[in-house]
Parts: structure tokens; sequence; C-alpha cells
């Protein structure tokens, strides 16, 4: 299926966006490490990735639904570009909470708006997979952050932000160009004005998704930050670096797992397959923690985990995306976001005394979680594979009962 010139722009300019959101959502941990940096303030500067998250979400997700996703689209680069520029050029860790805040701010802001623009744009019979695909973009760029990370580590830690900063100003120049060019998207804006933002909460069927999928995006998140970002900082300080890049080498090959399964499955048996999963993964890497086996086993293991990690936020993100109306579809996103980035920030600190075995039992434990929550959608919910996108809160409702709504 050919896309049209409007949607190979989107799909170029967020798929480049993506890149540069996985570079930065490493920052925190990377910098970190750095020997500025005293242990009182690691706990804050990884604290800036759910914080910042949250803030973003919350704030900028929603202005895309009212203002339309390319104002917003234009926008969020002067945020990125700021919290680069505070990171790169940090003097001391005030500085470096500072700007990772900024950058996360824009992360939690552009994640419901590239999920909304995506699955606005795409070609119904494409749309999963181009939702797939443009998200494990992210993937390869903290891929990327970690390998020069890695290969910087012998020399100093200006070489270090020199190449990291020079990656992400090509990003940003790049993404200026693209992002211009970029069409707003053409069903936010057949939208009534007065439609625009609006999603109705708390009815029944907008509440059911919110909560189940916020079960998903507890489980998936808080497995994400302890196995992704927090363990290495925490534990193995000297093994960071070679922790994310095993991490999210794994998260590349789930994602391009997902791609070609989810329409194969569909989304809920998909859902449920992925978070199975990580579950049976985090449970397998526990002996090999428990016994010793080495660090070529724990980073065998803790790939072969993050390959459902990105699968399950790939059925997440396919999930999230058609679930909503197209009138606060950003807003949807973003709500699905507030319960799992608020525990993170929450159990942060006291997490960082956890012991190995202790981060993979509390893993194990928001799995089995998602496991839950996935197997409560596969039994009750609706399969959004093919299906067309819901306009409007009305469109959520079933056959007279939406006609009448309408009517109203």
């Amino acid at each position: 299926m050919a896309l049209t010139r409007a949607q190979k722009l989107v799909v170029a300019s967020t798929t480049l966006d993506m890149v540069l959101e996985g570079v930065f959502i490493t920052l925190p941990s990377i910098s970190a490490a750095w020997p500025f940096v005293g242990q009182w303030a690691v706990p804050l500067i990884l604290m800036t990735v759910p914080v910042g998250t949250l803030i973003g979400n919350l704030v900028l997700g929603r202005l895309a639904d009212v203002l339309g996703r390319k104002p917003m689209y234009l926008a969020m680069l002067a945020v990125y570009a700021a919290g680069a520029a505070l990171v790169v050029a940090s003097r001391n860790a005030y500085e470096l909470v500072a700007g990772n805040l900024v950058a996360n701010a824009a992360i939690g802001g552009e994640t419901p708006l590239v999920l909304s623009y995506v699955a606005e744009t795409a070609p119904e019979g494409l749309r999963e997979r181009l939702v797939v695909l443009v998200t494990n973009a992210g993937n390869v760029g903290a891929a990327l952050a970690a390998a020069i990370a890695a290969a910087e580590g012998t020399l100093s830690v200006g070489a270090e932000r020199l190449a990291l900063g020079a990656l992400i100003a090509a990003a940003i120049g790049v993404l200026a160009f693209t992002r211009s060019m970029v069409p707003e998207s053409a069903l936010w804006a057949s939208l009534p004005r007065e439609q625009r933002g609006r999603l109705e909460a708390s009815s029944r069927p907008v509440a059911l998704r919110l909560a189940v999928l916020a079960g998903m995006a507890v489980s998936s998140v808080l497995t994400f930050g302890l196995l992704a970002l927090d363990i290495g900082p925490a534990l193995y300080p000297s093994l960071t670096n070679e922790l994310l890049l095993a991490y999210f080498a794994g998260e590349v090959a789930g994602g391009l797992i997902a791609a070609a399964l989810v329409t194969r499955l569909g989304s809920r048996a998909f859902a449920l397959w992925s978070f199975a999963g990580g579950l049976a993964t985090t449970l397998a890497a526990m002996p090999v923690v428990a016994y010793g086996l080495g660090t070529p086993a724990f980073l065998a293991v803790l790939a072969a985990n993050a390959v459902f990690t990105e699968t399950v936020w790939a059925s997440r993100n396919v999930l999230e995306a058609a679930l909503f109306p197209t009138s606060a579809r950003a807003t949807g996103i973003a709500l699905v976001r507030v319960a799992p980035y608020a525990i993170w920030a929450a159990i942060l600190v006291p997490e960082m005394s956890f012991g190995a075995l202790e981060y993979l039992a509390f893993a194990a434990a928001m799995w089995a979680i998602g496991v839950a929550a996935s197997g409560a959608w596969y039994v009750k919910g609706v399969e959004v594979v093919g299906s067309r996108l819901p306009m409007v809160p009305e469109d959520l409702l079933g056959g007279r009962v939406r006609e009448q709504a309408r009517r109203r």
C-alpha cells in the first residue's frame, strides 16, 4: 500500500523524532555517572525521567488536542533544545537535573503527540505496523546513545558530552526542517472547534479504557524504569552503558517482532502474549543473579526481557492510539501515563536500596499486574486492528445509544 506525500512526511519526521527521544531517555542514566555528580544527586537525576515525563504528558500532551498537532510539534523542538543545552553544558549536578527535567518534559509531551499524528495519518491497513515501527526508532536512538557513551568510556567526559551534543544538535537541525513540512492532522483539523479537546473521561467506555490501559502502563513503565534505567546506576555504575546497550538492542529486536506479529495475532492476544513473555523472562533472570552466573549471562537475560518490554510497549501504543477519540486522543494517552510515572517517582528513592534479586522480584510483581490487565482486556476489550478511529466521545458508544447521544 503506497503512502501519500503527506503520510511519508509524517512517518519520516516522527521516526527521526523518536530517535532523538531515545537519545534523551538515556541521558539521565549516562550523565549520573559523570565525575562531578555526587552520589546524593544520582536519585535526583534519575527522578527527572518520571517527573519530567509526567509534566510533559499532562501539559504539552493536552495542548496537542486543543491547539493542534503541528503547532505543538514545532514548539516541542525548543523544549528539546533547551534541555539538551543545559545537559551538555552543565557544570554541576543542579544544572544537570534541570536539563534532564526539561528534556524529559519534552519526551512526555511528544509521546502522545507522535502516537496521535501517526495513527491519524497512516492508512488503516498499515496503522498498527507504522505505530510500532515509528516508536521502535526510539530504541535505535537509545542504543546509539549508549554505544557512544560506552565507546567514549575510556576517554574524557568532555569527549562524551561533545559526541552526544553533536548527535543531538544534528538531529534537532534535521527535525526543524522536516517538522516545518509536515501538514496538520487532517482528522484533527476536520473537527469542529468546540469538539477539540473534548473527552468525557467519566463515561463508561472511556473510564474502562483508562483503567485497563493504566494497569498495563503501570506494569510496563515500572519494569522498564527498573531494569533499563535504574538498575545500572544503582547497582552496577561501571556497567551502566553496557547494560543500556544490551537492553535497548533487545528492545530494537522486540520492535521488529512486534511489527510482524501484532496484526497477525490481533491487538488483544498480542498484548497478553507480550506481558506473559515479560513475566517469564524476569523469572528466568532470577537464578542467573542468585547463582552468580556472571555478567554475560545477566546481559543476555536482560536483553531477552527487553524484547518483551518492547512488544508490550508496542501493544500499548497500538491500543492507546486507537481507543481514544481524535477530539482528545493525546489527552487520553497522557492520562493513561499519570499513574505509572507518579508511582515510579514515588518508589525511586527506596528502590535505590534494592539488591539485584529485589529488583527482579519487584519487576516480576509488576509484570503480573500487566498479565492481569491484558487478560482482562482480552476477555472484555475490543479489537482495534483494522478498525476505524473514533472521532468524538460518542463514537465509543454502541449502536442506538450512539445515535441518541449525537441527536442530543
